[in-house]
């Protein structure tokens, strides 16, 4: 028997876990695996199980063979299967490649174009499966690359009203604003702050990543990339919120006001659709915990 479910209860008892599984339509199975297994297999985790049967005297018991964590299958495999199990962006994986290879060819100026295009591909499995957070926002399978987009279809109506501003700076600023998350956090799902994560955060360690991907293709002293780390280390705006330094380019300004927003209002949108009409939502964590009364 293969059985790809979710772990949803262990126990032990004859020298074994018992495994308690939940396969995609809600089904459960009881599931047998030898306690060497211990460090292997962990609650709330996926995985695809091979089974052998082994009748008794009262009953047939599934007894584990092989298991592999879906974490570990090929991309879009791994996509399709995470989708089934856990909650994930209401955008599928083929329309969020679309959306972004899109606005990264909108980008004129070369060497912006060449990182933001070469830092994307270089993270691109996990760019478009990991979560934007770990719990607070877009905090669910594909959410960074979905923040991401949001913030781009915005950015457009700031492009347009305010002429001065520079668009590659912005749909790249966009774009690798969170690429450091990719490092940050341990896992699309069940994510956990990594050392370096901890230590460094996505900020330094997405700016950390321009200037390497700048120095390989050539562009170590070019304006553009100094440009870029500055929009990357300064987007959380200001010092209490984890900032390096505060926005000091238009570009930078913007890109911090879009990343508020966007990560505000996407949960207060999914906090109002579980809220009747006349009622106050639950407090929401990204608007320091606030009420918000639906109307």
């Amino acid at each position: 028997m293969v059985l790809i479910g979710k772990i949803i209860g262990i126990n032990t008892s004859d020298n074994y876990y018992n495994l308690l599984i939940s396969d995609e339509f809600g089904k459960n199975y009881n599931l047998k695996i030898d306690l060497s297994y211990k460090d292997a297999i962990k609650i709330s985790h996926t995985y695809k199980f091979e089974c052998m049967q082994i009748e008794g005297s009262e009953r047939v018991t599934n007894k584990v063979t092989s298991f592999v964590e879906i974490t570990e299958f090929p991309f879009e495999k791994r996509n399709e299967e995470l989708r089934k199990f856990y909650q994930s962006a209401p955008i599928s994986l083929e329309d969020a490649q679309n959306e972004v290879n899109n606005y990264i060819n909108k980008i004129d100026n070369k060497i912006i174009r060449d990182i933001t295009k070469t830092l994307i591909e270089k993270h691109h499995e996990d760019f478009f499966i990991y979560p934007a957070a770990a719990k607070l926002h877009h905090a669910y399978v594909g959410g960074l690359a979905y923040h991401s987009i949001g913030m781009l279809h915005f950015a457009d109506a700031f492009i347009e009203n305010y002429s001065y501003l520079n668009k590659d700076y912005i749909y790249a600023g966009i774009l690798l604003h969170d690429i450091g998350k990719v490092i940050e956090l341990t896992g699309a799902v069940n994510t956990e702050y990594s050392l370096k994560g901890q230590l460094l955060g996505h900020l330094v360690l997405g700016a950390m990543e321009i200037e390497l991907q700048a120095k390989e293709l050539g562009y170590a002293d070019k304006e553009e990339a100094l440009m870029l780390e500055h929009m990357l280390i300064s987007h959380h705006g200001q010092p209490q919120f984890g900032s390096a330094k505060k926005p000091m380019t238009a570009e930078a300004l913007v890109l911090w006001y879009i990343d508020t927003i966007d990560s505000k209002f996407r949960v207060l949108g999914e906090e109002l659709e579980k809220t009747q009409s006349g009622s106050f939502t639950d407090n929401i964590g990204v608007l320091d915990r606030t009420k918000i009364y639906k109307i």
